[in-house]
């Protein structure tokens, strides 16, 4: 799950977001732009979801109109004009159920809330050829009045009423509304701890041993680094600058992980009681040596130096 506010401050529209996302045609009134997104692929269902409480004014709105007057309601140049949550969906969760699924999340975490979410369902091709299923969840900043949107719920940074400090004694700040739409608190632990429920319990009931984890792999305990998103950099064949860094950093992980793997194997199979258990200690430490050296810049040569190889290297394999 990732979580974005559009800012127009960034040159971000929410009607070309939504536009996009839903794919369709859409004109933004506040640039007096078209934003065409008719004819993108992938994009299967799309659907506004409206608060139980909601007044008349916004009762059978369109996306145009909705993501419109959002815009007509910012006057600040800088203005925070729509907040989106991107959630990636199990595949192994039947595609029958996922848009039910998703709905009844959106309701019960943001709609409940007053927000108006406009849902689009996406699925595209993942790096590895199979399905990516994900929905994209755009939520409305102000709350709902008779006459139109309200006052946004904000929060202030105050010091913590139990008096907690630092070591340094610098107090702990913390929210002074918790119930702020903007809390990031809410959002790490009642949004995603609630998907994570969500979407587990939907894998044991399509039978799936799969489970998802909203921690990270430190807070989880485990000694691997996570692999970084290719994105644009997976389908390029020659890759430049930023993206071929990434992709270095991608091999790098999967190597630390082929690493990891191979000393876990090598661990299980070990018997102190056996004679030839230190050999194969031995011989598993110096293999892993070798690992660490190739993860080390290789050295470089001076001016004027021209380095030899052997016409037939020996490949370092260990069987």
């Amino acid at each position: 799950m990732r979580v974005q506010v559009l800012k127009r401050s960034a040159g971000r529209s929410a009607v070309a977001a939504a536009a996009y996302r839903a794919g369709e045609r859409l004109h933004d009134e506040r640039q007096d732009v078209t934003h065409d997104y008719s004819r993108r692929s992938g994009v299967e269902h799309s659907e506004i979801l409206l608060p139980a409480d909601a007044p008349q004014w916004i009762k059978g709105i369109d996306r145009e109109t909705l993501w419109n007057r959002v815009e007509a309601g910012e006057r600040r140049k800088d203005a925070q004009v729509a907040r989106e949550i991107r959630v990636m969906i199990p595949r192994e969760i039947p595609q029958a159920e996922r848009i039910p699924l998703i709905r009844q999340y959106v309701i019960r975490n943001f709609v409940s809330r007053g927000m108006v979410a406009d849902v689009a369902f996406h699925n595209g091709l993942a790096s590895d050829g199979k399905e990516q299923p994900h929905v994209h969840i755009m939520l409305t900043m102000r709350p709902l009045s008779p006459e139109g949107f309200g006052k946004k719920s904000r929060h202030d940074w105050v010091p913590d009423p139990d008096g907690r400090t630092h070591p340094d004694g610098r107090p702990v700040m913390v929210e002074s509304n918790p119930d702020s739409w903007n809390s990031a608190r809410y959002y790490e632990e009642t949004c995603r701890a609630d998907w994570e429920r969500t979407a587990n319990a939907a894998l044991t009931r399509a039978g799936s041993d799969q489970q998802i984890d909203r921690r990270s792999y430190l807070e989880r305990g485990l000694a691997r680094l996570p692999e970084p998103a290719l994105r644009l950099a997976f389908h390029l064949k020659e890759l430049r600058g930023v993206l071929k860094d990434r992709f270095g950093q991608f091999q790098f992980a999967r190597h630390y992980r082929a690493v990891e793997e191979r000393a876990k194997a090598a661990f299980r199979q070990v018997d102190i009681r056996s004679p030839s258990s230190v050999q194969a200690f031995e011989r598993f430490h110096q293999w892993f040596d070798r690992q660490i050296e190739r993860l080390q810049p290789a050295p470089r040569d001076p001016p004027g130096h021209e380095r030899t190889y052997a016409r037939n290297p020996t490949p370092d394999l260990e069987r």
